[in-house]
This record gives structure tokens, sequence and C-alpha cells, in this order.
């Protein structure tokens, strides 16, 4: 089987980035020179289209991206949404009142003028959405909120809610038939040390994304990296997954192969050795 006839697909964060959140010269210099020969690459990741470019800036990358989780399929070059999986305005409003209800305050992303926005309550900011808009510095994205009512319910795709592992999963089980719809992820933020319960429609999945994608370019067969649990439903609908050595145990259980951690370049030597000599 030609190796080539598949769309390889990487996470970011502690998969194909270093755990400083950069890329490697030696995974650059991989990445670059397997695109250069044809090689369909591309990324599904949590970050946005913004956040994922600037620290993927030096891959010469051609394919859509598969951003904020699956919910938005975005062009390389631009971020411009080329398919956005919205959420239902009853399931917002209801997740928004619990959250708030719960003393967490929300942050929200919605798709306004055909561009995608960081929406909060600038009013009640909490200790994690003060961490996280200080890592934002300068986003054009953000767009804090007066009032909850300023912001269209159906026009969110995403929410983010940072806190304590307690009070989110007191918050997730709450919410209860609220999510049954819902593709739901709560995980500790590696780069903050926080935990973020991350909420978005059950169809906007990466799973669904990256199957959507390979159709669109013809390609029956995904490989697929990863290290979260985020992952796992990506590495049950794809054809073969390797899991970074530093990934959870759930993903590197039911991993086709473990690879070399995020550090030590494990995506990019495990693709070196699928295509020597053309990876260079």
């Amino acid at each position: 089987m030609d190796a080539a006839a598949a769309l390889y697909v990487s996470d970011l964060d502690f998969t194909l980035l270093r755990s400083d959140a950069t890329l490697s010269a030696r995974t650059v210099s991989v990445i670059n020179g397997l695109i250069a020969n044809g090689v369909p690459f591309t990324y599904a990741t949590a970050r946005s289209y913004l956040s994922s470019r600037r620290v993927t800036a030096a891959l010469d990358l051609a394919l859509p991206l598969v951003t904020y989780g699956g919910t938005v399929i975005a062009d390389p070059h631009d971020g411009t949404p080329l398919h956005v999986e919205g959420m239902d305005a009853a399931v917002v409003g209801a997740i928004l009142g619990g959250a708030r209800d719960a003393g967490i305050e929300p942050i929200v992303y919605a798709m306004e003028d055909g561009r995608d926005r960081v929406r909060w309550h600038s009013a009640s900011v909490s200790s994690g959405v003060r961490r996280f808009l200080a890592h934002r510095e300068g986003d054009p994205r953000l767009a804090p909120l007066r009032s909850w009512n300023d912001v269209d319910p159906a026009s969110v795709f995403y929410i983010t809610l940072i806190d304590t592992r307690e009070r989110l999963e007191a918050l997730r089980d709450g919410l209860g038939e609220t999510l049954a719809g819902c593709a739901h992820f709560l995980s500790l933020d590696g780069y903050m040390n926080e935990h973020w319960l991350e909420i978005h429609a059950g169809t906007g999945t990466k799973a669904r994304a990256v199957r959507r994608l390979a159709g669109s370019l013809g390609v029956e067969r995904v490989v697929a990296f990863g290290d979260n649990h985020n992952d796992v439903p990506l590495f049950e609908v794809a054809d073969e997954t390797c899991a970074v050595a530093n990934a959870v145990p759930e993903l590197r259980a039911m991993a086709t192969h473990v690879i070399g951690a995020n550090d030590a370049d494990g995506v990019a030597e495990w693709l070196a050795g699928r295509f020597a000599p053309a990876a260079g």
C-alpha cells in the first residue's frame, strides 16, 4: 500500500509541539519535506486558527486545518472558516446559566461576520479567565461583553470553563441531559496547570472533521497522532494511530503504535522512518 495514500493528521500541543509550545528544527524540516513531496499532512487541534498558526508558521501547510477541537475547518493561509459546527442556542443558554449559577465564569467563542470572536463578561472576570486573557494580549479575536445579552447564543460554537476539577465535574454532572448532544472534555491544561471543561457540538469533533476532510480530498485512510483524551474520538475512527510516549495511558492503550515523546520529535521521527528517504 502506498504510504502517501493516506491523510496524516497530528494534534499540536504535547504531540507535534514540544513542551514549550514550539516546533523543533527537525520537525519543521521533516514535515516540510514530506509536504513538498506530496504527502497529505495537516493538524487537528483545540486551538483556534490564529493561535495554532502562530506556533506553526514555519510549516508550509497547504491542506485545510481542523481547529477548535473539530468545530471549525479553516483555510491554512488566512483562517477563513470553510466549515463550522455551531451549537444549539437553547443548549448554549442552559450551559451559560448553569455555569454562572455555579460561580464559574464562561469564555465563549462566537462566529460573527464570518470570523471567530472570544467573548467573556468584562465585569465578572475570574482568576481563570484573567490568566487566559493574559496569555492572549493583542489577540484580535478578543471582544469583551458588558452583558451576556450582547452575544447571540446561536452564534456560539465553543465554550471554555476554567476552574478546579471538582467544581467543573460538579457543573458537568449537574448539566446532565443538557450535554447529551455535546462533545465535552475535562482535562488539565499543560501550560496553565488548570483544569478546563471544553464544550462544543457533538457533531464538531476532530473525528468528524478529519473524516470530512479526508472525504473531500478523496483519501480513504487516516493516520492520526495524539496525546490526550480529546484525541480518543479521532483514534477511534482513524485507520492507524500513533500515541506519543507522553500521551495519557488511555490513548497509549488504544494506539496502533506508541512512538517517541513530543520533546524527542516523536511524530517527525516516525514519519521520517515511514517515508525515508523522502523525509530527509
